[in-house]
């Protein structure tokens, strides 16, 4: 039988993972993981100001250490692989040099964080954001319709407008701006020129206002009406759009000769992490995908005459040929997801991380270890005792916009809170609010689009949430009242990309094909509970006047 393989590609949040894959069978050969070890520390970033700021060195060291992890125990399979494809979040974008290279490469700008690579989650543009779609509203065509009529500060270019405008030393010296899956796949095939730069579509089309109905980017007439400084940096982007089933080209022959991998492999054009992980699940029209990490995203496709023409409003984003060529798709979610019960294990293990990780009462490895094992404990044991709580209508509860709202109707100026605390609550029931918090939030979005006559026979739940907790996939189940099938595969977006890659190297002829043959198997499905259901059905209505009131005190 002939052997193929190909490699996937997936920088999340925190860290880049790798897997290397029978492009026949779908069997996972090796996985490497990688974690940043600048963000790991902290660096560049200040949570208070929502500022998330990413460097390109842990990219690019990660790209060798995952690399090198799931080709050098197999230098038989090297010369095998015929293609590599790569998702990254996103919008992550980062200013450039001339030659496509990001400006904190330069000595000069080496820890300056608006030469970083601006993370999916950092809000600082959300002035800049709200002056945009108030410009398109002005607009002839309102180019936030592929938004929902809204625009959000973690789309691409309030965080251009945001740099070129807080930044005089990065205004005068960028050149042109890279989106981060563009910047691996530029990074592996040695391309430096910005206008030979293949732009992932799923990118454009969602979160750059590109579109084929209005000829690709809007007109410079519309930047400059927001700042001219935009405009140079435009006029270095290629006009063209590529999405994940097209190469972006050939792999560079220094990478090639370091991994032993022949110099005709092929690396497809980027797509974006969610949108890949929806492709490794399976994603299909009316099974949606739901990807639960530091955020969460339900990703849905849907045929053009369903739709007839019409846009969906509130929605985070929606486009052509986006998810899987040929159908509309969708992305919709929570801004914090996992990061809402990171927030509460940090508030938490204060006196874990201020006391005893200081402490002289124990030896070093003995706090060391110690600490390690509360901090991996926390949120693990929160579930269980969580779980065990009986479901009442006066609980305590919250509302899950810790990093602002996503969807429906996006608003990161937004904050989020927890009521109906008693001197009895404890940190199980603080757990329990948070998670039913975020299940709700979910079925609003579900409601909305329900409401909007685009429904689910099922959804297929991947990211390491849903294979690790239980108690908060039943809490979303019970919440939608949809079946949550869990995938097998533990890498669905290195998978998806894998799957992209099949494709790439002409092993497939499309992506469905390819997900019929590589898709891993479901390992566990969440039924709703039809009683606890009715009861969130009244907890729904509570969470809904206490988002109103959350949103009162804003004004």
């Amino acid at each position: 039988m002939k052997k193929d393989f190909v490699i996937g590609l997936d920088y999340g949040s925190d860290s880049v993972r790798a897997v290397l894959v029978d492009a026949h069978s779908g069997e996972q050969i090796a996985e490497a993981v990688h974690a940043y070890e600048r963000w790991k520390q902290g660096l560049y970033c200040d949570a208070a100001e929502s500022r998330f700021r990413q460097h390109p060195k842990d990219y690019l060291e990660g790209l060798h250490v995952v690399l090198h992890g799931i080709l050098d125990p197999h230098p038989e399979i090297a010369p095998l692989v015929r293609a590599i494809s790569v998702d990254t979040t996103a919008s992550t974008p980062c200013l450039t040099d001339e030659h496509l290279q990001p400006l904190s490469l330069r000595d000069e700008f080496k820890d300056n964080p608006d030469a970083m690579f601006v993370l999916w989650k950092d809000h600082t543009g959300v002035e800049e954001a709200a002056e945009i779609e108030r410009a398109c509203a002005a607009s002839p065509i309102n180019y936030t319709q592929v938004s929902g009529y809204h625009y959000s500060a973690e789309c691409f270019w309030a965080k251009v407008l945001h740099l070129l405008r807080t930044n005089a030393d990065i205004r005068r010296e960028a050149r042109s701006v890279v989106e981060c899956s563009d910047y691996i796949t530029a990074t592996l095939t040695g391309t430096t020129d910005p206008a030979k730069n293949r732009m992932g579509h799923c990118n454009a089309a969602q979160k750059m206002f590109w579109s084929e109905d209005w000829g690709g980017f809007p007109p410079e007439e519309f930047f400059a009406s927001l700042d001219e400084a935009l405009l140079p940096i435009l006029r270095t982007m290629n006009a063209n759009k590529y999405t994940c089933d097209k190469p972006y080209g050939t792999i560079a022959a220094e990478w090639a000769d370091e991994l032993g991998l022949n110099r005709d492999v092929v690396v497809g054009c980027g797509n974006v992490d969610s949108h890949q992980g929806a492709i490794g699940a399976g994603v299909a029209y009316k099974t949606a995908m739901i990807n639960l990490g530091t955020s969460g995203c339900c990703m849905f496709v849907i045929p053009h005459e369903q739709l007839q023409g019409r846009i969906i409003d509130g929605v985070f984003g929606q486009a052509d040929s986006c998810i899987l060529p040929g159908l509309v798709g969708f992305e919709v979610g929570l801004s914090a997801f996992g990061d809402a019960y990171a927030w509460l294990r940090r508030t938490l293990a204060y006196p874990t991380l201020e006391i005893l990780a200081k402490s002289d009462k124990v030896d070093e490895q003995t706090r060391e270890a110690l600490v390690e094992e509360m901090m991996d404990k926390i949120l693990v044991r929160l579930g269980e005792d969580a779980a065990r709580l009986p479901h009442r209508e006066d609980a305590p509860f919250a509302t899950d916009w810790f990093n602002g709202r996503r969807s429906p109707d996006p608003n990161q100026n937004l904050w989020g809170s927890l009521m109906g605390l008693r001197l009895s609550t404890g940190a199980p029931e603080l757990y329990y609010a948070i998670v039913e918090a975020t299940a709700l939030a979910m079925k609003t979005i579900v409601d909305h689009l329900a409401e909007r006559g685009i429904e689910f026979d099922s959804f297929i739940g991947v990211g390491g949430i849903s294979q690790k907790s239980p108690f908060v996939m039943q809490m979303l189940a019970d919440a939608i009242g949809k079946d949550i099938h869990v995938s097998e595969c533990k890498q669905s977006c290195a998978l998806g990309s894998a799957i992209c890659a099949s494709v790439v190297a002409g092993i497939y002829p499309t992506i469905e094909d390819a997900q019929h043959a590589l898709c891993r198997p479901t390992i566990r499905t969440y039924s709703p509970d039809a009683e606890h259901r009715a009861l969130l059905e009244k907890r729904h209505a509570m969470y809904r006047a206490a988002g109103r009131f959350t949103e009162s005190m804003m004004k």
